[in-house]
C-alpha cells in the first residue's frame, strides 16, 4: 500500500481524517498496538539539490517516511508509514523529534487528530482484529498527541472511520452502496455523542473538535459532544438549502473554528464557509479556503475570483485568476498558487507577487503543503512528505508514557 503526497488547500490540520481500507480483512502480522516512547531526532536530509522556499532554507529538514497525509495540532504531526507489513504511526514534534509510535494492521486502520472540549490534542487510532472466519468489531482508542498516553478506549464503533472527525458507520453490504447509520463520538470520552436515526430525522454532517453538525428537520444544528447542548442552528430555508443537500466537504477545515460544507442543488455544488463558533455563514460560494496562521488573513477562491480578508474579515484585496488555479499553501504571509504546472506566490497582505524562492539556487522546487504558526512546515517532494523543523530541542526522550 502506498500513497503519494498531493498538494491541497489547508493551513492547520487540527481536525481531519484518513481512512485506510486496502486489503480490509486480510491477515496481518503481529503488531505493537500500545504506543512506545521514541524520543529520537530524525536525521536531516540532504537539501542541496532542492529549491526550498526561502523561509525554509535555513531550517533542518527531515523525512518521516509517511505514506498517509500527516495531520497536525499543537506543534505535533501524526502520520503513518508502512513497515514490515504493518502501519506504524509516528507523532513527530515540529523540532524533528519522534515522540512516540504505535502500530496497527495495514488494513482497516484509520486515524484522526482532534481536540477534546478542553482543547487537548488527541490522536484517535482505529483498529480491527480478524478471526479465522470473519472480521471482528472495529474499535477506536484515543491517546494524548504529545505523550501517547491512553485517554480512552478501545471502544467499539459502528464501523470503519468515515469522518469528518470522529464519525463512523457500518460499511455497505456490497462493494458499493450506502453505509449504515452514522455515529459520532465525543473526543473527550469516546462515548457516542450523536447517532443518526433510522427515520432520517437526524443526519450527521461531521464532528469538529467536540462540535457535531447535524441536519435536523429544516435546520443545520451544532451540538457540543460533551453534553449534547445546542450551540446554534441555521434555518436551511434562510439560505435556500435543501435538507438532503448539505454535506461535509472533502476539504479539511482551513483553520480551527472554520468549517467548509458542500451544498448541492440541481444546477451545481458549491462550498459554504461557516464560523463553527457562531454559525455565521461567511461565504456561500467557495471552492477553496486557506488561513494564514501568522497574520490571521483568510483567502477564499471562488472559481476565478481570489479574495483576501484580514483577521477581522475586512477585505484586503481581490484578483481574477486563471481557470483551474488552486491554492497550494498559505503561511508566513505567503500564498502559494498553482496554475497548471506553474507555481506563483503572493504576499497575502498586499496581494503583490512575492519572491519565495532563491532565483540563484538550482534544483527541483519543493512546495509547502502545510505551514504551522511558528514556521515549521510540511513540504511535498517526489520522495514523499518532508518536514522543515523549527529548532533543536534541548533534550530528547521526555515524552514519557
Amino acid at each position: 500500500m502506498s500513497r503519494r503526497p498531493r498538494p491541497r488547500t489547508v493551513t492547520a490540520l487540527v481536525v481531519a481524517s484518513t481512512l485506510l481500507l486496502v486489503g480490509c480483512g486480510s491477515p496481518s502480522p503481529e503488531v505493537e498496538r500500545e504506543p512506545r516512547v521514541v524520543g529520537e531526532l530524525l536525521p536531516a536530509v540532504d537539501i542541496s539539490e532542492m529549491r526550498l522556499p526561502i523561509p525554509d532554507e535555513e531550517l533542518r529538514v527531515v523525512e518521516p517516511g509517511w505514506v498517509t497525509e500527516p495531520q497536525y495540532a499543537d506543534g505535533i504531526y501524526l502520520g503513518g508509514a508502512e513497515r514490515d507489513g504493518v502501519l506504524e504511526f509516528t507523532a513527530l514534534a515540529d523540532t524533528g523529534e519522534v515522540l512516540w509510535s504505535a502500530q496497527r494492521p495495514a488494513s482497516c486502520a484509520g486515524f484522526v487528530v482532534t481536540t477534546d472540549g478542553a482543547g487537548r490534542a488527541l490522536a484517535v487510532l482505529t483498529d480491527t482484529e480478524t478471526t479465522g472466519e470473519a472480521l471482528a468489531a472495529v474499535t477506536a482508542t484515543a491517546y494524548e498527541l504529545a505523550t501517547g498516553r491512553r485517554v480512552w478506549g478501545p471502544v467499539e464503533v459502528s464501523g470503519p472511520h468515515q469522518g469528518p472527525g470522529l464519525v463512523f458507520a457500518a460499511p455497505p453490504a456490497g462493494m458499493m452502496g450506502e453505509t449504515g447509520p452514522r455515529t459520532a463520538l465525543d473526543p473527550g470520552t469516546g462515548r457516542v455523542a450523536v447517532a443518526e436515526t433510522a427515520s432520517g430525522e437526524v443526519r450527521l454532517v461531521g464532528e469538529y473538535g467536540g462540535v457535531v453538525l447535524t441536519v435536523e428537520s429544516d435546520a443545520l444544528v451544532a451540538r457540543a459532544t460533551a453534553d449534547d447542548s445546542e450551540l446554534w442552528r441555521v434555518e436551511l430555508a434562510d439560505h435556500g438549502w435543501g435538507s438532503s443537500a448539505v454535506s461535509a466537504s472533502p476539504e479539511a477545515p482551513p483553520a480551527p473554528g472554520l468549517v467548509i460544507l458542500t451544498v448541492s442543488d440541481p444546477a451545481d455544488a458549491r462550498g459554504v464557509l461557516i464560523d463553527l463558533g457562531s454559525g455565521a455563514v461567511l461565504s456561500e460560494s467557495v471552492t477553496e479556503v486557506a488561513v494564514d496562521a501568522t497574520s490571521g488573513a483568510l483567502v477564499t477562491l471562488d472559481g476565478a475570483t481570489l479574495q483576501a480578508f484580514d483577521r477581522d474579515r475586512e477585505a484586503l484585496w481581490s484578483q481574477t485568476v486563471a481557470p483551474g488555479t488552486t491554492i497550494a499553501a498559505l503561511g508566513g504571509v505567503l500564498l502559494y498558487l498553482r496554475e497548471g504546472d506553474v507555481l506563483r506566490v503572493h504576499n497575502v497582505i498586499t496581494g503583490a507577487v512575492a519572491e519565495a524562492y532563491d532565483p540563484g539556487r538550482e534544483g527541483a522546487i519543493v512546495v509547502p503543503w502545510q505551514i504551522a504558526p511558528n514556521g515549521a512546515s510540511v513540504l511535498v517532494h517526489d520522495r514523499g512528505y518532508l518536514v522543515a523543523t523549527v529548532y533543536e530541542p534541548e533534550g530528547a526522550g521526555d515524552a514519557g508514557l
